[in-house]
């Protein structure tokens, strides 16, 4: 991880993204009626969405954890053990829409505070995801930012790709290979034979959800 660092040693960029994520998140989500959560209209089927909430919820709780475990050094600190963020996810998936909220809330707050208390050199330090993958304290904030921003499209309740700061789109579209000029240009990617053109929040939305509104689509090879 490069880049400037907050006051405390985190990577101050992917911590604001991550804080503003999570506000736009929790803006969105006080938008969903009570009844929408089992709702399997249009795109979502019943349980998506309270699954998505479960998933912003739990997975702060193991950032939170893993900060905490590093924090206080212990050996192999983790995010879950095996088997506990499905497990999780699993049981916070059938909890009533207040507790839902009341999960994301509170697993945000103790979240911010894990990172506020990490002493910068702990910052360098690595544990495991719930799959015993390596994972970099440094990475965190930036998983977080991720998954707050397309998890509040995904709540079908107005959030937009539309919304995301230029900095987010423009860095999750390298991570797939596209690249566009800087300064609102639009973006070209590809998929399955198609070439798309557009605003680079389009083509972001067209790579991770799909939908074509706003796009230029053709054959790969009649797109200049």
């Amino acid at each position: 991880m490069t880049g400037p660092r907050s006051p405390l040693g985190g990577p101050a960029d992917d911590l604001l993204l991550a804080y503003r994520g999570t506000a736009y998140f929790l803006r969105w989500l006080a938008q969903l009626p009570e009844h929408a959560y089992d709702d399997s209209t249009g795109e979502h089927t019943v349980g998506v969405r309270r699954r998505t909430i479960a998933a912003v919820g739990y997975d702060a709780r193991g950032w939170a954890r893993l900060a905490e475990e590093v924090r206080e050094g212990r050996v192999d600190p983790v995010t879950f053990g095996p088997g506990e963020r499905q497990e999780a996810l699993e049981l916070g998936a059938t909890q009533p829409p207040r507790a839902l909220r009341h999960l994301v809330e509170h697993s945000a707050v103790h979240l911010r505070v894990e990172w506020r208390d990490l002493p910068a050199q702990a910052w360098a330090a690595s544990g495991r995801d719930d799959r015993g993958r390596p994972l970099r304290m440094t990475d965190t904030p930036w998983l977080r930012a991720c998954q707050t921003w397309i998890s509040a499209v995904d709540l079908g309740t107005g959030a937009s790709f539309s919304d995301f700061p230029a900095s987010l789109v423009d860095r999750l579209l390298a991570e797939v290979g596209v690249h566009h000029e800087p300064g609102g240009g639009p973006a070209r990617a590809e998929r399955d034979g198609i070439a798309a053109v557009g605003a680079p929040a389009d083509v972001l939305r067209w790579l991770i959800r799909g939908g074509e509104s706003g796009l230029r689509l053709a054959a790969m090879e009649t797109v200049p």
